[in-house]
């Protein structure tokens, strides 16, 4: 997903997965999560706890990409 691109699902690991960023997951009934996801890493398991089946969807939105420190130097403090 790109940064700020939104979708709808009903299994938000399924959605995720392969994805890398930080997202803010809405459910049904308006609770939100902030879910983090990283290279090399998956949701094995996100199960609806409630007891009625979950007949809406949840709201993805990517909200940061991953920070990475590839191709960073130090900066001297003598420069």
């Amino acid at each position: 997903m790109k940064l700020n691109e939104s979708i709808t699902t009903y299994d938000v690991a399924e959605a995720l997965q392969g994805e890398t960023g930080k997202f803010e997951v809405t459910s049904p009934n308006g609770e939100r999560y902030f879910v983090t996801c990283q290279p090399g890493h998956s949701i094995v398991s996100l199960e609806w706890a409630g007891s009625e089946p979950n007949l809406q969807p949840f709201l993805v939105r990517k909200v940061a990409q991953p920070v990475t420190t590839e191709g960073r130097t130090k900066r001297s403090a003598a420069a």
